[in-house]
């Protein structure tokens, strides 16, 4: 028998009735059975291996799990790739305003602080603004994206993002702080649920298709907007001496984003039915819900690998932000870099990942492997950290380094997540957790850092690069656990490349196979669910302290 077999038990075995798990019907289990089997999993005892098109819970009836399978395959194979192709040249550029007005903000430190009048911390605050209302947010807009369709959940975002961003520029017009801080804050009710829109919806075109690689493409222009927001944000805030075009030029292009977003909507509508997303009612009944009432008992659905994952992440993403965002102020103060110069070395951090993101994820899709990189990104970074903070190099040396992290710093976990939780129906809230648990990191981190450097003498960083390194520390041997547990619980799924991956998951259809990665477990979801909840209010605490200068 094979090694994922063994990996797992088969459904129905006298061990499995002893785990506390609901066993998958049998191809010959009566309609009783069935019906049991689904009061059982409204009590979260079923599993969550199910297939995309299954959002019960359950493996489905396997008398004809083969036709399933079948089934599956004809709709990827079916799917006309110029179709494909169009949805993914818009889907693409979704949050490119957003992102670039929050890129701007790093190499804006110092002016900032100047213009108005404001901390460390409260520039920190202002860093992980939009993070804020995104510690909740996103758990409710995956959910409401899962029930009524990816794409309205886009067209709402559009417009809080575009209300907030002009919002944000008017701050500049007054040098306003709060003006700065609320607009920032709007512009988050859309910033991140929008970027689980865009994998969602990647999710449904590239479906069994280079989808690891489409996830890495996306991460890549993100990159490429991070180098421009960077290299641009200084000059534009030299145009005719005054600061604020740095805020009114990526506000436009959030306009244009908006225009686009409505565009995709028009476009989605005029492709054949049978290619479609779901939108309304149909996404209700297509994505399993239609006779279920919109609620956060969804959560329960998620397996309890998935949990797991983004419970042990607490604070990494975070470490990688406060880097990030005070790059261009850690050059002027270890080496009286100008803001200039060190705005343009900042924004070369991002060039590199252009070309190796893509690579990456096509790496993914065609060998496996991805939570190995999650340990080599930590050791680089732990070196960037020393390097930037501790030592006289040039700062373009770790700088350069920190692009190679970059590359596989956030595609290792987003091209994973499809496969930790099973189910294309529950993708949406499975992101919505996932920006839930990196938005919390970020605002708790941001702002603590900032603090910890204006308590720190002479406005130092070595304090704040302690600490992001021993953050990092522990990544560095959550790979492994990451890789163990893999082999353990979903027979080296991880590992595995995208075609192989698929087999293991028809495989264990066919024949009942049972992967404890992919079962739901209460205790884990509450114990997890209980360090999200603390982080959150730990994160609006702290934001709400050192916003107001306290």
């Amino acid at each position: 028998m094979s090694q994922q077999t063994s990996a797992a038990r088969r459904v129905g075995s006298p061990s499995e009735k002893n785990a506390n798990q609901s066993p998958a019907p049998s191809p010959s289990a009566s309609t009783s059975h069935s019906l049991n089997e689904q009061e059982k999993e409204k009590d979260g005892l079923a599993l969550a291996a199910s297939p995309s098109d299954d959002p019960s819970g359950q493996l489905p009836e396997l008398g004809n799990g083969s036709d399933v399978s079948q089934d599956l395959e004809e709709k990827e194979v079916a799917m006309p790739w110029r179709y494909r192709l169009a949805a993914f040249s818009m889907i693409l550029f979704f949050a490119t305003g957003s992102s670039y007005l929050e890129g701007v903000a790093a190499p804006l430190k110092s002016t900032f602080r100047s213009e108005l009048k404001i901390t460390n911390a409260q520039y920190g605050a202002i860093a992980s603004a939009s993070s804020l209302v995104n510690t909740v947010l996103p758990i409710i807009g995956g959910i409401g994206m899962d029930y009524w369709g990816a794409t309205y959940a886009c067209i709402i975002s559009s417009v809080f993002i575009l209300v907030g961003a002009v919002v944000t520029s008017c701050s500049a017009n007054t040098n306003n702080y709060g003006l700065l801080i609320g607009g920032r804050i709007i512009m988050g009710f859309g910033s991140t649920v929008i970027e689980s829109t865009q994998s969602k919806l990647y999710a449904h075109w590239f479906k069994g298709s280079n989808l690891a690689l489409v996830f890495a493409l996306d991460i890549a222009w993100n990159r490429i907007t991070s180098v421009i927001s960077k290299a641009t944000a200084v000059p534009m805030s030299n145009i005719n001496g005054w600061w604020g075009w740095a805020q009114w030029i990526p506000t436009i292009v959030c306009a244009f984003n908006m225009a686009l977003v409505l565009f995709y909507w028009w476009f989605e509508r005029s492709v054949p039915k049978k290619y479609r997303p779901s939108l309304g009612k149909e996404a209700r009944v297509v994505e399993g819900w239609s006779k279920k009432k919109f609620k956060f008992g969804t959560l329960l659905r998620l397996p309890k690998f998935f949990w797991i994952l983004c419970g042990t992440q607490l604070f990494q993403n975070a470490a990688v932000t406060v880097y990030t965002s005070n790059l261009a102020d850690i050059q002027t103060y270890t080496r009286g870099t100008s803001k200039l110069a060190a705005g343009y070395n900042t924004s070369l951090q991002g060039v590199i990942p252009i070309v190796l993101t893509p690579l990456t994820g096509w790496f993914f899709d065609m060998f496996g492997w991805r939570m190995v990189f999650v340990s080599w990104t930590a050791i680089l970074y732990i070196i960037v950290f020393v390097l930037i903070g501790f030592t006289t190099v040039h700062p373009l040396c770790p700088i350069l380094i920190s692009s190679f992290a970059l590359t596989t710093n956030a595609i290792a976990f987003i091209a994973s997540i499809p496969v930790l939780v099973g189910d294309d129906a529950l993708l949406g809230t499975a992101f919505g957790v996932w920006k839930a648990f990196a938005n919390g990191n970020s605002a708790v981190l941001d702002v603590a850092a900032g603090a910890i450097q204006d308590r720190t003498k002479d406005g130092s960083y070595d304090n704040v690069l302690y600490l992001i390194i021993a953050i990092k520390a522990v990544e560095v041997c959550l790979g492994p656990i990451y890789d163990y547990l893999d082999g353990k619980w979903l027979g080296h799924s991880l590992r595995m490349p995208e075609k192989k991956r698929l087999e293991l998951r028809k495989k264990a259809l066919e024949e009942d196979i049972d992967y404890p990665g992919w079962r739901i477990s209460k205790k884990t979801t509450y114990i997890v669910g209980g360090e999200l909840t603390a982080l959150v209010i730990t994160a609006w605490v702290v934001y709400i302290i050192y916003s107001l200068g306290t």
